[in-house]
């Protein structure tokens, strides 16, 4: 069986344990050593992982049981560590958010391309059953022209005193709740609506951080549709939303909730039963959508539609669409030309904060 051999490069993102149980648990993959800027968390995790730490990066591309990095530092490394890895013929996959600024993106995506190692991105909401569902609903034409999408993401504000305290350092993390949490939306909206034109965001400081806390942003996009996404970490709870509304329906989906909700025009409810073979969907037929009965008589009858989110096919997450890519020369949809657009989106989206200015692409 072929073995892919992976590094884990830094331990400063709270996402860690989410890789290092895939990596641990696939027979195709091991975690052979560690690096972190920090030597003591670096041999800390190390210890945890039963594997040796190595304080020299530049060693550790020059061992023989290091195929690929999974890259977890911080974000303001990303740029140096991709193109050291791509230059030694390393693969690689980074946490969000790529890189701080296009520049070094443009640099990375190079280095990538020249050496041809294989890149890939923690796009984790972009796999997540539910979200995949949303752009099913889309590219099957079952939502009609879709004018908006509005996506939020909150961490419980009491959470924030688990991270590390350069989290809060723009120098270090890039940006606060915009930087970590805003990218989660705006790779989805990359990913279901395509080339942006323009981005205006809004942002509260509300514990008088170096980053900010609180932002809405939104997104107008060349297909004509206007994206809106909110990020807080100041609000004691914020479910992840995501909201898609288009002409002929719309899509409403609460991650931590059993069900999604479809309201659709009724006489589509077969091209939804296709779409979805085996999903046990709880359907009702309900009038118009006004109580004004001579406006109600222009609305026909809709479909509102329970989907119940455990039953959808469940898919791989992004690191293993790359282990999967290396391996055995599967697609994987998260290239390094996705990295290099959210970058874009996510600069724009800081020089739209800084200028309180709408900022063309």
């Amino acid at each position: 069986m072929k073995k892919l051999n992976i590094a884990l490069v830094g331990c400063w993102h709270p996402h860690v344990p989410r890789y290092y149980p895939i990596l641990q648990k696939r027979e195709d993959t091991a975690l052979t050593c560690v690096w972190d800027s920090t030597a003591e968390r670096g041999a800390n995790w190390a210890r945890k992982l039963g594997i040796p730490f190595v304080a020299d990066y530049a060693e550790l591309l020059k061992r023989s049981d290091v195929d690929a990095v999974c890259i977890v530092a911080e974000t303001c490394r990303h740029a140096e560590l991709m193109k050291k890895a791509a230059e030694a013929g390393k693969h690689i996959f980074t946490e969000k958010s790529f890189t701080i600024t296009t520049a070094e993106a443009s640099e990375v995506r190079d280095a990538v391309k020249k050496s041809g190692v294989k890149f890939g991105i923690a796009y984790i909401r972009a796999t997540t059953p539910a979200f995949v569902l949303g752009k099913k609903l889309m590219d099957a034409g079952l939502l009609g022209e879709v004018n908006m999408v509005r996506i939020r993401n909150g961490v419980d504000a009491s959470k924030m005193n688990d991270l590390p305290p350069d989290w809060f350092d723009r120098a270090v993390s890039g940006g606060g709740a915009w930087i970590d949490l805003g990218c989660h939306q705006m790779y989805l909206m990359d990913w279901m609506l395509g080339e942006p034109l323009d981005i205006s965001v809004n942002a509260i400081n509300y514990y008088g951080r170096d980053v900010e806390d609180n932002v809405c942003a939104a997104v107008k996009f060349r297909n004509g549709t206007l994206g809106v996404a909110e990020s807080t970490c100041s609000t004691f709870y914020s479910p992840y939303m995501f909201e898609i509304y288009g002409r002929k329906g719309s899509y409403l989906c609460r991650i931590d909730a059993p069900e999604s909700e479809i309201q659709m025009e009724a006489e589509n409810l077969e091209k939804l039963r296709a779409l979805l073979p085996g999903i046990s969907l709880k359907e009702e037929i309900v009038g118009g959508t006004v109580s004004n009965a001579s406006v109600n008589s222009l609305f026909g009858a809709r479909a509102v539609v329970k989907v119940p989110v455990a039953e959808l096919p469940q898919g791989k997450e992004p690191i293993e669409l790359w282990i999967d890519e290396i391996l055995y020369g599967k697609e994987n949809p998260f290239d390094i030309d996705c990295g290099y657009r959210l970058t874009r989106l996510m600069e724009g989206g800081c020089k739209a904060l800084a200028t309180k200015q709408i900022v063309a692409f």
